[in-house]
């Protein structure tokens, strides 16, 4: 059995978009809109959906309305929204299914934020996951403008938009009313900076329009991701020039106040004075604690000039890592050379080895072959030698002494055949043989 399911949105003049918030929360148990004293219709819109409509008086920010919210509930698990959060169609089934068997405390659920009335998933914001379902008791809600959530459970889960689940985020209609917001978050003290690592203004800027680019996907410097890249850069700047004017105790109000009242002085006692100027000159109030007033004036020039020096250093701790990036990446070329030339020494050594031992081998053949040669030499000088012997031997024989005047016949008559024609020698042989 699921446990009860509450919804509660917190709405301040939100009637163009309340009523479709709140038709997509009819598979909720409970329904509660907690309103901010609105001036428009928005409390009338929300009493057709809602089962209670309770209005509080107005603060510019919803964070110090959550808890309240979320003490109105009386469910098991609420799911917390603001007045411009739609759901998407399928995320009641899926809901409910999860709720059914529980895989968490707290659910993590995508938003798709419409800027300037446009959703581009190539812009830094997508996807973007927000702890809006939990577990009654699993997140603590504090007035911190952007980390008003204390998770008091680590059984997390994020449903990304694969599910079906996502939230609509009608956010900001246009660059006013983004500014306007921004101006009125960052005015608020109890609020999450954004860090700075002390490094200067400009830096800073820079820094914050290079870390949101690199969240989108599209490096077109004139497209709309590259726009909220900027757009969303400004809230950080902003930030942090009201986070120096705090640092620095400057207070345009009271530096206009005491100008005037040294220009009315000098007003009435220069030459163009006269008794109406002298009547209306103010006397600067005297301050209840000028010793305090000195000193915490002396407290902020220092923290100023520490805040100088603190900048300086670290543009100078940059420099240096800078630096060390720099001889650290030339290490690694030259760790990588180093290795290239181990390698290809490696592989000279292999082949001078490889080589040596085919030398070997061919001088080992060559010299077997010689071997071979040699004694081939010595068989054919014996044989040559018994030949000798033998010739000799044929020709001190009685045989041969005999044949001696057959053999000389035998060579004239080759003499004469290479010269003269068959007829001749026939008649040579004649005469011989008379």
């Amino acid at each position: 059995m699921p446990g009860k399911l509450s919804a509660v949105v917190i709405s301040y003049n939100r009637a163009a978009v309340i009523g479709t918030c709140l038709r997509a929360l009819g598979f909720a148990d409970e329904v509660i809109v907690v309103d901010k004293s609105s001036t428009d219709a928005t409390p009338q819109i929300a009493a057709r959906y809602a089962d209670r409509v309770i209005s509080v008086p107005w603060t510019p920010i919803v964070e110090d309305t959550r808890a309240f919210a979320s003490d109105q509930c009386s469910g098991d698990w609420i799911l917390s929204l603001d007045d411009d959060e739609c759901l998407s169609p399928e995320a009641a089934t899926v809901i409910r299914t999860e709720l059914a068997a529980p895989r968490a405390d707290i659910y993590f659920l995508p938003k798709r934020h419409y800027i300037l009335g446009v959703h581009d998933e190539a812009a830094y914001y997508w996807p973007e996951y927000h702890p809006l379902l939990f577990r009654r008791g699993a997140i603590e809600f504090t007035a911190t403008v952007h980390g008003g959530m204390q998770l008091r459970s680590d059984r997390t889960l994020h449903l990304p938009p694969e599910t079906g689940v996502v939230i609509h985020h009608l956010s900001h209609r246009n660059v006013s009313e983004w500014i306007e917001k921004c101006n009125r978050y960052t005015s608020r003290a109890d609020r999450r900076r954004p860090m700075h690592d002390g490094n200067g203004l400009a830096a800073f800027a820079h820094a914050r329009i290079e870390h949101w680019q690199s969240r989108s996907q599209n490096t077109n410097p004139g497209g709309y991701p590259a726009a909220m890249a900027v757009l969303r850069a400004v809230y950080d700047i902003v930030d942090r020039l009201k986070t120096w004017e705090e640092e620095r105790g400057l207070d345009g109000t009271v530096a206009f106040a005491q100008l005037c009242h040294e220009l009315d002085a000098a007003y009435a006692a220069g030459p163009l004075a006269a008794p109406r100027i002298a009547a209306v000159s103010r006397a600067a109030p005297p301050s209840p604690m000028p010793q305090e007033d000195a000193a915490q004036a002396a407290l902020l020039a220092r923290m100023a000039d520490l805040r100088t020096q603190c900048d300086a250093l670290h543009t100078e701790a940059a420099r240096w890592e800078d630096e060390a990036s720099r001889l650290s990446a030339e290490t690694s070329r030259l760790d990588a050379e180093a290795s290239r030339l181990a390698t290809a020494l490696v592989d000279a050594a292999s082949r001078h080895r490889h080589a040596e031992h085919a030398l070997i081998a061919d001088a080992q053949t060559a010299r077997r072959r010689a071997e071979v040669a040699e004694r081939d030499a010595i068989t054919a000088s014996a044989d040559a030698a018994t030949m000798r012997a033998r010739l000799a031997a044929i020709e001190s024989s009685r045989s041969w002494r005999a044949t001696s005047a057959i053999r000389r016949i035998g060579e004239r008559i080759k003499r004469i055949a290479q010269r003269s024609s068959p007829r001749r020698i026939e008649s040579a042989l004649y005469e011989w043989s008379e």
